[in-house]
């Protein structure tokens, strides 16, 4: 990769050089798929899941792409076992075709239940990958043969598939077991399993009542340490012949409580804003914040005008408090004026199921960092 204008990268592949830490966790997670054992790898979003697995798959000695077939898609955004089918399938086609024509070729063989809905390109010969979301009348017995055809690959397959827990919303009630039965045969295949959503995860994996339990390590991704981001930024600052305090690093990194994704939005920000042989300092780091949420104003005015008076109420109190272990007690309640605790239980499912919260093991909080601060600035006392 060449060397980039902004060291901040966001957006896309982060190559190793623009990749702070997680050593750790990538020589745990290489060696669990290495050796055929499958992982859960458990982050609130927008804190670097993405960003490991590729910098431990894809830019990795251990695993070279001419010893291993890496698949990787997110299905976030389904709502079916056929549109998990369908990504799945799309995402082994794109790889496939960028090593070998043949190959392609073979795969598509391979789906009999689709014969006949593929097509090629009529100047180049390519095969392309018309398939309709319609034309997967049966994704049970597609996949069959697509894990069919991964168990006979003369390479050994990673498949990564984030945000699992999506699954469990599926209409087919026994998407997981559906799943677990192929995935358990599979000799020649390891899986990642990303996920947002830890207490869903943790009891998809952990609990003996479910398909995929004790079939998968648990690791967990929390937020990189302060010092060593602090040390991070301040060398690719130094590269691009600048300079950066370490004190306005570590305000944002407590402001945003170390979420990988905003802390490089923060410092790609306040790069741009200093000149090369300049010193970037708190002013700058402030005002990259600040733009951050003007640009962000609209969309969370629209979320907070979509959610009842009670639903808002609970947002405001768990947004000043950053995270409550308990929002059903009596305490949290009257300390916030909220209405009971039958009235918090209900909002408090209903913004969970939205997403706007989140739980952990310390407790519940807004999902996302950013909108906490806006609610912060413009409902409460400001943070920044």
């Amino acid at each position: 990769m060449d060397k980039p204008r902004n060291p901040f990268i966001l957006g896309h592949r982060i190559s190793r050089p623009y990749f702070c830490d997680r050593v750790t966790e990538q020589a745990k997670l290489t060696s669990a798929v290495l050796n055929g054992r499958n992982v859960v790898l458990i982050s609130p979003r927008r804190m670097g899941k993405t960003s490991l697995v590729y910098v431990s798959l894809y830019d990795s000695q251990e695993i070279k792409g001419d010893e291993y077939l890496v698949f990787f898609f997110d299905i976030l955004q389904t709502n079916s076992l056929g549109e998990f089918t369908y990504l799945l399938g799309k995402e082994i086609f794109n790889t496939l075709l960028s090593k070998s024509q043949a190959k392609v070729r073979g795969f598509l063989a391979a789906l009999k239940s689709l014969k006949g809905t593929f097509g090629f390109d009529a100047i180049t010969g390519t095969p392309t990958f018309n398939l309709q979301l319609g034309d997967i009348k049966h994704p049970e017995y597609t996949l069959e043969e697509i894990f069919g055809y991964i168990e006979q690959s003369e390479k050994p397959v990673i498949i990564v598939i984030d945000e699992f827990q999506q699954i469990t919303k599926y209409p087919e009630k026994n998407a997981e077991a559906i799943l677990r039965s192929y995935m358990q045969r599979m000799s020649n295949a390891s899986f990642v399993f990303a996920g947002s959503e830890q207490t869903l995860l943790q009891e998809m994996f952990v609990s003996s009542k479910r398909p995929f339990y004790n079939s998968a390590e648990i690791m967990h991704l929390g937020p990189i340490q302060e010092d060593l981001y602090v040390d991070f930024a301040r060398q690719m600052f130094a590269e691009h012949g600048r300079g950066i305090e370490a004190e306005p690093i570590r305000w944002a990194s407590r402001l945003f409580d170390g979420n990988t994704f905003y802390m490089q939005r923060v410092m790609n920000g306040a790069f741009v804003d200093t000149p090369e042989g300049d010193l970037c300092g708190m002013d700058t780091v402030h005002r990259s914040v600040c733009g951050m949420l003007a640009a962000n104003e609209i969309i969370y005015r629209e979320i907070l005008s979509n959610v009842s008076v009670s639903q808002k109420m609970l947002l405001f109190a768990l947004a000043a408090e950053k995270v409550v272990k308990s929002p059903l007690g009596s305490e949290f309640i009257k300390r916030n004026s909220l209405t009971s605790a039958s009235a918090v239980q209900s909002a408090l499912q209903k913004l969970t199921k939205a997403g706007l919260i989140t739980k952990g093991d310390d407790g519940y909080r807004v999902a996302d960092s950013l909108f906490r601060i806006f609610i912060n600035g413009v409902y409460g006392t400001p943070e920044l």
